[in-house]
């Protein structure tokens, strides 16, 4: 007999098992399926009947309890109506609760869960006539709690617990019923196990004489060739199945073996392009970044009533923070902004931005002006959802400033009085269409400085997550060099963490205005310079 027919006839009798062992599963399935449903069914009821024994136990202790309050004060309380509704609304718990406890209840016991609703019925009905009389007619109110007093009691002491002592028999007997089906399928179980067993074992001595060999071999192979060693060829010369096999493993090494050359190479091709478009980018984002760095190098002018210091700190090669200040016929603006996101489109987008706010303010536009175009003009416009936190301040030499805040983190304000905040509760530009934007104004005392920050600086964390904050900011500002302060805080709060954003800090301190007529012509000669210079976007550092 060959291979083919030992394996054909074993393999009639395998399935002639199989269907045995499906049919004494199927029947088993069927059996266990049943008794767990009932098992399941009985213990549900038994979990609602003690959650509505539970339920009803707590709200006859808070009747009393009310009742109690009631007789004792001699005054009618208050009626809450809070405190009624969530009485209400557990009494309608518990009614969806014997509802539920009758869809899952045996015909038998129909009778019983009816008695339960209209019991329960009564006893709420009395309950809401207590809290409906409760601190307005305090006698009708004890006499509606005396009321349901019998019928609670009825239900927590007879009813409820008649029904959980029916239920835990019947969990009893669906448990023990269980467990013989367990015991029962698993001794079919055995039986068909042993059955297969020993039919194996019998196909196993049968077959052993002719294949065994030939499988060991051919394991011997499959495990080399899986090692990859694609050298190997199976040594089984004969023409019957397990040599046909064995040819067919032999071709399939031979073609894993060019397959694999051919991967090799394409992978050594792919490695180096992948270097040669890794060295592009790199270098084409080395050019991004030099052109946005010379773009938005900030020449902070020299004034007479006031110094200025600023610097920016990236956490990546190109960012959306920039900062910039204008020279004004009278006057110098500073602005500060952050372009959500980081990369490259929220670099386009703050130089974008930076360009416009100095044409408005050479062209002398008023503050809320300026951000309501920049609002329309990017509202208007697909821009991947980008927006910008933009704060604008304007300081004449008089000590007048005006401010206009979109959404960024308020500027501080140090005075000889203590620390402010400078907000004007503007939204962000770019989120919506036809907003309306307004500034505020205020006078500036000699020596008073004001310092303005990205959210880089405010919600730098350590690794544990904590941020830097406001708090610590206002604490940094107050000191006698904020400027410097500022950045060595952060530097010592944040400790090993990496710096997850943008950190822009820029500091004007009003000085006075008394040396603004002896060099008059100075500061003129500076705007007009600065004035004519290209829209810039950004410095990494000035000071």
């Amino acid at each position: 007999m060959t291979i083919r027919r030992r394996l054909t006839f074993s393999f009639a009798i395998v399935l002639v098992l199989f269907g045995i062992s499906l049919a004494v599963y199927s029947w088993s399935a069927r059996l266990h399926d049943v008794t767990m449903s009932r098992l399941d069914r009985t213990l549900q009821r038994r979990v609602l009947l003690a959650t509505i024994r539970q339920e009803v136990d707590n709200l006859q202790k808070q009747v009393a309890l009310l009742s109690q309050s009631e007789l004792a004060e001699g005054t009618p309380a208050v009626p809450n109506p809070r405190t009624q509704q969530l009485f209400e609304e557990k009494l309608n718990d518990v009614t969806r609760l014997i509802a539920d406890l009758k869809k899952l209840s045996e015909p038998e016991e129909a009778g019983a869960i009816g008695e339960l609703q209209s019991n329960f019925a009564s006893l709420a009905q009395s309950w809401k006539a207590f809290h409906e009389y409760l601190g307005i007619e305090p006698a009708w109110a004890v006499a509606s709690a005396a009321k349901a007093d019998p019928l609670s009691f009825r239900l927590l002491t007879e009813f409820l617990p008649r029904l959980q002592e029916a239920e835990n028999r019947r969990v009893e007997m669906a448990e023990a019923s269980f467990s013989q089906v367990q015991t029962l399928t698993r001794k079919l179980t055995s039986i068909t196990f042993i059955a297969s067993l020993l039919f194996a074992a019998m196909v196993a001595v049968v077959l052993s004489r002719s294949i065994v060999r030939g499988f060991s071999e051919l394991q011997r192979g499959a495990d080399l060739i899986g090692g990859m060693h694609l050298g190997h060829r199976i040594g089984i010369n004969s023409k019957d199945e397990l040599g046909q096999l064995a040819h067919s493993f032999n071709t399939m090494t031979e073609r894993l073996e060019l397959a694999r050359k051919q991967l090799t190479e394409a992978n050594q091709e792919l490695a180096h392009r992948n270097e040669e478009i890794k060295q592009r980018q790199a270098k084409e984002l080395e050019m991004a970044a030099t052109i946005q760095r010379g773009l938005m190098d900030v020449r902070i002018p020299d004034l007479p009533f006031a110094s200025i210091r600023a610097r920016n700190v990236p956490c990546t090669e190109i960012g959306g923070d920039f900062y910039d200040v204008v020279p004004l016929e009278k006057g110098v603006a500073v602005i500060i902004c952050d372009v959500s996101g980081k990369g490259i489109s929220a670099a386009i987008m703050a130089s974008m931005l930076q360009g416009m706010i100095r044409s408005d303010l050479a062209a002398r536009l008023p503050l809320p002006d300026i951000v309501t175009q920049a609002n329309l003009f990017f509202t208007q416009r697909d821009v991947a959802g980008k927006y910008a936190t933009i704060c604008i301040v304007r300081l004449e030499p008089e000590g007048t400033l005006e401010y206009v805040n979109c959404g960024h983190t308020p500027p501080v304000l140090i005075t000889s009085s203590g620390v402010q905040r400078l907000d004007s509760n503007n939204p962000p530009v770019g989120l919506l269409p036809d907003l309306q934007y307004a500034s505020i104004e205020a006078q500036l005392q000699p020596g008073e400085r004001i310092v303005l920050v990205t959210d880089g600086v405010t919600e730098a964390a350590t690794l544990q997550d904590e941020m830097f904050g406001d708090d610590r900011l206002e604490l940094a500002a107050s000191a006698d060099d904020p400027f410097e302060e500022v950045f060595a805080q952060v530097a010592r709060f944040c400790g090993e963490a990496p710096q997850n954003d943008d950190c822009t800090v820029v500091e004007v301190i009003f000085r006075t205005s008394a040396a603004l007529k002896s060099s008059a012509a100075s500061a003129t000669g500076t705007f007009d310079a600065v004035a004519k210079r290209p829209a810039l976007a950004r410095a990494k550092s000035v000071t």
